[in-house]
């Protein structure tokens, strides 16, 4: 009986690895980090990160948002190895030999500036999850290779929250 009341429950766990991208809406927008905690602690959402995540995260200049970022994401998310390994990129222990180079050269359109949101991709793919990210590029990219995409907006909605419409600028008229 518990046997089976664990395959259930964890069967209903949303599991997604984040973009770098993915953790500012949940940082900047009042309740989102709150939704996603009790998510997690309600064992309904879990969230990996990879190396890459807090390299990216660590380079933002702004100290305190730097600071804000990366706890967040530590406080809810759990460390997983990237699903693939790049040359002066990945850290030892932090990566998986993969033999999916083309796949992975896909992913980042065949471009080194695109490795860290391949390295990402891969992971969710490796981990068999949805991928969490705000950019268009990486999102076409992925789907294009199978992996579910799911924008920040989209996940915090599967738990109730919703993200504020952001207002138009004001249009301006111009006088004569």
């Amino acid at each position: 009986m518990a046997d089976t009341l664990l395959a259930v429950s964890s069967s209903l766990m949303r599991q997604v690895v984040f973009d770098s991208n993915a953790v500012d809406p949940v940082a900047d927008v009042s309740g989102a980090y709150e939704a996603l905690e009790s998510a997690v602690n309600a064992g309904k959402l879990k969230i990996l990160y990879t190396h890459v995540n807090i390299d990216e995260l660590a380079e933002i200049p702004d100290l305190d948002r730097r600071r804000r970022l990366l706890l967040l994401l530590v406080a809810l998310g759990n460390l997983v190895p990237t699903g693939a390994t790049a040359v002066d990129y990945s850290r030892i222990n932090f990566c998986r030999v993969s033999d999916e180079s083309d796949d992975f050269e896909l992913m980042r359109s065949k471009s080194i500036k695109h490795t860290q949101d391949a390295l990402i991709a891969s992971t969710a793919r490796f981990e068999q999850c949805a991928l969490v990210t705000n950019e268009h590029r990486l999102a076409k990219r992925s789907r294009e290779r199978g992996i579910e995409v799911l924008t920040s907006a989209e996940l915090l909605a599967e738990f109730g929250f919703t993200l504020p419409i952001p207002k138009p600028s004001a249009t301006t008229v111009p006088t004569t």
